[in-house]
């Protein structure tokens, strides 16, 4: 498998960024799951909603292979 490319890796991170301060901003859990977050942007704000999909670094069909995936929050005491 080939390494990703620096761009990539600049990609990925400030998505990363950007899905955190959406997280933050509307005040929902840090470990919230993805389909949960793309739901609460839908009804919040289809603009934004259609922004964060735009800017996600995997297509459509990724993100939904990834609904059962839990993310892991560094310091979360529930691992």
């Amino acid at each position: 498998m080939p390494k990703p490319r620096t761009d990539q890796n600049h990609d990925a991170l400030a998505f990363s960024q950007f899905r955190l301060s959406l997280v933050e901003f509307l005040k929902l859990p840090l470990n919230i799951s993805e389909p949960a977050l793309r739901k609460v942007l839908e009804r919040t704000s289809p603009n934004v909603y259609r922004n964060y999909l735009a800017r996600a670094p995997c297509s459509e069909d990724t993100l939904k292979s990834e609904d059962t995936l839990e993310m892991s929050v560094p310091g979360d005491s529930s691992d």
